[in-house]
């Protein structure tokens, strides 16, 4: 889910790298504008991936709403 991947972006120092499955999920954020990324293809591999260079300010009012910030969650998206 891409509120765990923006948890775990959140908890951890950027630049931070990924590969392959969550490449797709980082895609979505960063196409709703909540964080900054880059593309690299891996060599020796049919895959890319992705590193992760800025959480953006509505990034960061995404976790706030959420409640990452205080290690709750908003009751609508708990699960």
């Amino acid at each position: 889910m891409t509120q765990a991947i923006l948890k775990r972006i959140h908890k951890g120092q950027l630049p931070m790298h990924f590969m392959r499955t969550d490449v797709v999920r980082l895609k979505q954020l960063r196409d709703a504008g909540y964080l900054k990324l880059s593309f690299e293809p891996v060599a020796n591999h049919n895959r890319t991936a992705a590193t992760v260079t800025q959480l953006t300010p509505l990034g960061q009012a995404a976790i706030r709403y959420f409640g990452f910030e205080l290690g709750t969650q908003h009751p609508l998206t708990q699960q």
